[in-house]
């Protein structure tokens, strides 16, 4: 038996530890995801906090694949931040020309200068682009299942992609140059 099912059948039982052990495992994938998203670490771990207090009230309606759960969640957590941040600010934020805060990212002591670089570089895109790539490349999806779950087709997954790849591999090498 898997250590997903496992965990689920512990969690179903209700037992703290398998709950524990759930968010010990996927943390810190599920962190960057977010905070991808969302560019702040206070509201990427708001984000996270909030889809373990779901599971921990309604786990026991997940039947399988634990991990497609908790990215699906983790992803909706951030979208609804950033509608709900949207609406009361009372404008369209625009995800291209939002930056990290420099002194944000020094308090994260797992960044070095590399993984700096690609979150600025992240941040150039849209985020439908940055969405597709984070959930490949962090989350570890394949794009069929990306399709699914933000229910688009999965030739529109492969091209935001593509084109996410791309202006990352633009930008990038713009900055190598400098």
């Amino acid at each position: 038996m898997s250590e997903d099912r496992q965990l689920l059948k512990g969690l179903h039982r209700g037992e703290s530890a398998a709950l524990r052990q759930i968010y010990l495992k996927y943390k810190d994938d599920l962190l960057t995801i977010a905070r991808s998203l969302v560019h702040d670490i206070n509201t990427a771990e708001d984000c996270l906090q909030d889809v373990f207090v779901s599971l921990a009230s309604d786990g026991y309606r997940i039947r399988s694949n634990l991990k497609g759960y908790l990215l699906s969640s983790v992803v909706n957590r951030a979208r609804d931040y950033l509608r709900r941040e949207t609406a009361q600010s009372n404008f369209q934020v625009n995800m291209q020309t939002k930056r990290i805060d420099a002194t944000e990212t020094t308090n994260i002591p797992a960044l070095d200068e590399n993984m700096k670089t690609i979150i600025r570089a992240l941040e150039k895109l849209s985020l439908e682009q940055r969405e597709v790539i984070v959930l490949h490349l962090q989350g570890d999806m394949k794009f069929r299942e990306i399709a699914t779950m933000l229910d688009m087709s999965i030739n529109t997954v492969q091209s935001r992609y593509r084109y996410g790849i791309e202006k990352l591999r633009q930008v990038l090498t713009k900055k190598e140059a400098i």
